[in-house]
């Protein structure tokens, strides 16, 4: 079939990827000038910055590093320390840096102040969320948010608000309140594998070299913004904003369901447009910079990932010092990628900043994506959907390839890639 693949972020390319390698004739449409999935990466002194950066638990994104693996494209290893800072006071104090054990790779506590002042508070907070994790996943009742699961669960609160929830704020990009709303069980997972010790991986090139795999062979037309979706008859014919027209056999919608009214014709979508505006996003801005008042003020507590947060957990961000997790930054000046920042950040040193659109996961959204996917069953059906928001999983990228496999069953094309060992080297020299 002719198939048009609306948007170039990672559930499109993937989608793209599957169905032409099942037989199919692709055709992209990016409203962007480059590639959505790798639009904001840029170079720094040489090296390459992602935006957002992109580091991988083999479990978690299992699938994500398959395709990878698929395509040729290797991974390797990198070991993530964090560090933790009190915030608004007359100085900044850095409360916790944590490193790995040689056996094992599991988080240990590496500060002195970290174990005399909060040591037992972690041990015991770290212990309580093990029980409650394994409690929570032998009940039924596993139906609840993740504020659901905080009220259930006396968590000691310097390890659930100073270390646990940071993390999720790095991976989830969205606001605490949010993160309450969504289904606890993708995220007790996610946090149930966090402990495991296994190595996170990287994508050797980065996402760049991920997109140039996705796309060989297919061709893609950048800066063609689709401005219209119409059935014809058996044929779906779509518009772009240079009055091309073009017709094809089916499209796949792979962009923000906020985008949606902007191209799909009101009278023949009018049921999916009134579902797909039930589903809801959050943009936060991704600020890149050398500024290094986001860190903490002792050098040797610097580790990759950096969180700051006021005594009461009601202000925080995080930073991810790219310098210690990308080989092409290493040797270059300290380089950052701070995730909505609250302090103030030298505007002389920012690189660039990216505003970045996250879809919310809450039990309404899992019951939409049910409803969607039904839809996508109907015999007649042409037009098709999908992208991170249509998952209710953890992490984002991992679920932008899900939906691309829901779609690609639909179509009965194979997943040659499923349950593919990603290729891992010895890991590249990496600094401090």
């Amino acid at each position: 079939m002719e198939i048009a693949v609306i948007g170039s972020g990672m559930a499109g390319l993937a989608t793209a990827r599957i169905l032409k390698d099942a037989g199919h004739n692709i055709k992209i449409f990016e409203a962007l000038p480059g590639r959505g999935m790798d639009s904001h990466s840029t170079e720094f002194e040489g090296g390459l910055i992602d935006a957002p950066l992109r580091v991988m638990n083999p479990h978690l994104w299992k699938n994500t590093l398959s395709l990878a693996a698929y395509l040729g494209i290797k991974a390797f290893p990198v070991r993530t320390y964090m560090a933790c800072s009190w915030l608004f006071e007359d100085k900044t104090e850095t409360w916790l840096t944590t490193s790995r054990s040689r056996i094992g790779n599991l988080p240990i506590i590496n500060n002195r102040k970290g174990i005399q002042q909060y040591g037992w508070r972690l041990v015991k907070g770290m212990l309580q969320l093990k029980t409650a994790i394994h409690q929570f996943f032998k009940s039924d009742q596993q139906d609840m948010t993740l504020a659901d699961f905080i009220n259930k669960n006396d968590i000691e609160e310097v390890f659930w608000h100073g270390a646990v929830m940071p993390v999720l704020y790095t991976i989830c990009t969205c606001n605490p309140k949010t993160i309450g709303e969504w289904p606890a069980k993708p995220l007790l997972t996610f946090l149930r594998q966090l402990t495991d010790g296994d190595a996170l991986l990287r994508i050797q090139g980065g996402t760049s070299a991920l997109v140039d795999g996705l796309i060989n062979g297919i061709d893609i037309y950048s800066g063609s913004a689709i401005t219209s979706v119409r059935t014809e008859g058996e044929k779906v014919e779509i518009l772009n904003s240079a009055d091309e027209k073009f017709v094809f056999d089916r499209v796949i919608v792979a962009t923000p369901t906020t985008k949606v009214e902007e191209f799909l014709n009101a009278e023949q979508f009018a049921d999916d447009i009134a579902l797909l505006r039930q589903f809801k996003f959050e943009q936060g801005d991704l600020v890149i910079h050398t500024d290094p008042t986001v860190m903490p003020p002792k050098r040797k507590d610097w580790a990759v990932l950096s969180y700051m947060m006021d005594r009461k957990f009601t202000r925080q961000q995080f930073t991810v010092w790219l310098n210690s997790i990308e080989p092409s930054l290493v040797g270059k000046s300290p380089v950052f990628q701070t995730w909505r920042p609250v302090t103030e950040i030298d505007p002389k040193k920012v690189i660039s900043t990216v505003t970045l659109t996250r879809a919310v996961v809450d039990m309404q959204t899992v019951a939409l994506n049910k409803e969607l996917q039904e839809r996508h069953k109907m015999a007649d059906r042409k037009v098709f959907y999908c992208g991170s928001w249509s998952c209710d999983g953890l992490p984002i990228l991992e679920s932008a390839v899900t939906s691309a496999m829901q779609i690609a069953e639909i179509f009965g094309a194979p997943l040659p890639f499923k349950g593919l060992k990603p290729k891992v080297e010895v890991a590249p020299q990496l600094g401090y």
